[in-house]
């Protein structure tokens, strides 16, 4: 009798445990649930990834010498998702063979049945890698530190690819790599209709390599937004001190001032969002930062987005930079997203830039977020609203 009593405790201790690993689970999966007016389709939902940060701005399909396109955004085509498991094998490779291309070889190269995908700025190659989850990459990395672009040859012929930078350009074969999924893609997308581009070089005959649209294929999509935070909705703004102070509000410190701002603190913390939306954090540094390392900045950064608010699904990092302060070094990661596919601009005069983070390796130090949403709304039916 007393053993059965021990079964069932046992069993019963067990499917508490479980239970709780379940609900730790269910909070990673669904965070935005704690702000129902943040809807799941503007927000990724799972954690914002590392590898999530590195990805390109724009996309170059090159059918062939007269005919290309550009996409800035892949949300239809899931070209760069199928692309970094080539590069992973690329990049993983022991059988690759390099050969270096001069500036004008690489920009023939563009009337070649090809796809380049564009970043931002230049990524170090070595966190790139990281990205893909690769800890010891091979000889690319040495011959090309940084890079800013990446050709895929689509042609007859053996497949290979280009890492560029703008200064070196780094041509890569290796006997097994098959490109034949990503030139499928480029014939489907090739038979749809799609936007022409040109390049001023050969329209205009100027040293350039800029390509410029003759035609659009569809109409650019109004798209009318709003500030993602509401300093009316105050429950809505006290969830989110919460968040970020990991204590009940009752512990909290809140401020309202006279122009409608309000100000959270926390033992040194800092929390305040402006009545325009725009949401500033700040949080002094644990320990003196002597040495800078990216690729630890890159991964808390990534943490502290996912845990604080999420992040809008088409956000992506544009620009690392430097910094220093009181003797910490670090970086401070800005990024932009787009809306529907369509770049976000945002006025100088309401915030410098959507996300823009302060990294000390463990550490986040400065945090600014001003992030506009989708309304969804129908042209038609604003049409029909109009006295």
């Amino acid at each position: 009798m007393v053993y059965k009593e021990r079964i069932k405790s046992f069993l019963l201790l067990f499917l508490f445990v479980i239970s709780i690993f379940l609900t730790r689970q269910l909070w990673i999966q669904i965070p935005y649930d704690i702000f129902p007016s943040f809807g799941r389709d503007e927000a990724i939902s799972a954690n914002f990834l590392f590898a999530d940060m590195i990805k390109p701005d724009k996309y170059q399909l090159n059918f062939s010498e007269k005919n290309h396109t550009i996409f800035y955004s892949d949300e239809n085509n899931d070209l760069w998702t199928n692309t970094r498991i080539i590069l992973a094998d690329i990049f993983s490779s022991n059988n690759i063979v390099m050969e270096e291309l001069s500036a004008d070889e690489f920009s023939d190269y563009h009337k070649n049945r090809s796809i380049v995908f564009y970043f931002p700025e230049e990524f170090n190659t070595y966190i790139l890698t990281r990205s893909l989850d690769i800890p010891e990459p091979n000889g690319i990395v040495d011959k090309i530190s940084n890079i800013d672009k990446v050709y895929f040859y689509l042609g007859v012929g053996e497949p290979y690819i280009i890492f560029s930078n703008g200064d070196r350009n780094l041509k890569v074969y290796d006997p097994n790599l098959n490109l034949d999924n990503m030139k499928n893609r480029l014939k489907s997308i090739e038979d749809m209709d799609y936007t022409y581009y040109y390049p001023i070089r050969e329209t205009l005959y100027v040293d350039n390599d800029i390509y410029i649209p003759f035609k659009m294929s569809k109409d650019i999509a109004t798209v009318y937004v709003e500030n993602e935070l509401n300093t009316d909705d105050i429950e809505e703004i006290r969830s989110i001190a919460e968040v970020f102070f990991k204590k009940d509000i009752d512990y909290i410190r809140e401020i309202i001032e006279n122009n409608g701002s309000i100000l959270y603190l926390y033992d040194q913390k800092v929390l305040k969002i402006n009545q325009n939306g725009l949401l500033e954090y700040f949080s002094p540094l644990e320990e003196l930062v002597k040495e800078r390392n990216l690729y630890i900045s890159l991964n808390t950064a990534s943490e502290f987005l996912s845990n604080h608010m999420g992040v809008p699904r088409d956000l992506y990092l544009s620009k690392i930079e430097e910094i220093e302060s009181e003797g910490n070094l670090g970086y401070r990661l800005t990024f932009k997203y787009r809306i529907r596919g369509i770049p976000v601009i945002l006025s100088k005069d309401i915030a410098e830039d959507f996300i823009q983070i302060d990294v000390y390796n463990n550490y986040v130090r400065n945090y600014k977020r001003f992030i506009r949403r989708d309304m969804r709304i129908n042209l038609n039916e604003v049409e029909e609203t109009k006295p």
